[in-house]
């Protein structure tokens, strides 16, 4: 038989498992509804060390500090991607016009197994036949990813007039979180005991600090991937590489198959058009985006959380498979949630 503490701390592990998941589960179903005002959550926590130093500093009132902030941060992120969205959406639309179609595809693999017949010398009929289906079915699916995704956003770029609107409501929410960030704190710390409200602040606290470190520490894993990326392509003289290098950053979150969907049709198609110098540097490249990211990845996410990294890697490995993104972030959050529970000696 299992020791008593054993079997309740199972019970307040079970317990915590069934809550989080309802609470995660009603977050995302209701997100499209609070977008704005849990981006402004998001920015007013980010920039609350900035509004007390400029409360202390110069000596001004919280909404004053407040509106300092909130106009500093979203004229910087307005001009950011504002910047991005017009070279992105340019790239994107001269892209899609140069995408082959599945006929052009086919015939561009048969003039590339011609090439390799006549190199190699007489090769069974049935092998190439094989061969063929197989090419045919890679490069058509890594196509047809590559389109879905330039479509995707692209309708985002198109959707401006609603992001616009988010944008808005969002710098408004965050104002008035920032501006009054104190009042709600003890609003909702008054509906707790003493001994309680102690246990909950250090709980809230843990959890800001945690969530926001491993948000810095994957944007920072994805924003590498992208400069290294884009300095590459830039390098190589490959035609599209922002909105190329941006496709690779995004689709870095999914291992094994990530960036090797923008690679290898790149590489392909030079070695294809004669350009082996190019085709070689682009393998170089993805060795090193590679290599660099197993390298960075699990030590910068890590040693954020304070979680070992086969457990970060497990809950990646893990989420992904089970339902995608969503599950990775679900069973990243499940092991945040989890470590804070247990140091502030909650479970």
């Amino acid at each position: 038989m299992l020791d008593n503490i054993y079997i309740a701390k199972f019970k307040k592990i079970g317990i915590f498992l069934v809550v989080f998941t309802l609470i995660f589960i009603f977050f995302f179903f209701t997100l499209k509804y609070t977008l704005p005002f849990v981006l402004g959550f998001i920015i007013a926590i980010s920039t609350k060390k900035a509004n007390l130093y400029l409360q202390k500093k110069l000596k001004v009132s919280p909404g004053i500090s407040a509106i300092i902030t909130t106009t500093i941060v979203f004229a910087i992120l307005g001009v950011a991607i504002t910047l991005l969205v017009y070279k992105t959406t340019t790239e994107v639309i001269l892209l899609l016009s140069k995408v082959p179609s599945i006929d052009k595809l086919s015939l561009y693999i048969e003039r590339f197994l011609m090439e390799i017949t006549e190199l190699v010398g007489q090769i069974d009929p049935q092998v190439v036949s094989t061969l063929y289906g197989y090419l045919q079915g890679l490069l058509t699916g890594a196509l047809g990813i590559g389109i879905r995704v330039l479509n995707k956003i692209l309708s985002i770029v198109l959707s401006l007039p609603s992001m616009f609107l988010i944008a808005i409501i969002s710098f408004i929410a965050t104002y008035f979180i920032s501006k009054d960030y104190s009042i709600f704190s003890k609003s909702f710390y008054s509906i707790f005991s003493i001994d309680g409200k102690a246990k909950m602040r250090s709980i809230v606290e843990s959890a800001i600090t945690m969530t926001l470190g491993y948000a810095k520490a994957y944007m920072l894993v994805v924003f590498i991937t992208f400069v290294q990326t884009f300095i590459g392509f830039s390098i190589l003289k490959i035609n599209y590489a922002l909105i190329l290098s941006i496709m690779c950053a995004l689709l870095d979150l999914l291992p094994i198959v990530g960036t090797i969907i923008i690679y290898i049709p790149l590489i392909a198609y030079n070695f294809y058009i004669g350009n082996t110098l190019v085709a070689v540097g682009l393998i170089v490249l993805y060795i090193i985006v590679t290599v660099m990211r197993q390298i960075i990845e699990p030590k910068i996410v890590s040693t954020t959380l304070d979680l070992h990294p086969i457990l970060i890697l497990a809950a990646i490995f893990i989420g992904l498979k089970v339902s995608g993104v969503i599950g990775m972030i679900y069973f990243i959050s499940l092991l945040v949630a989890y470590k804070i529970l247990v140091k502030v000696n909650v479970i």
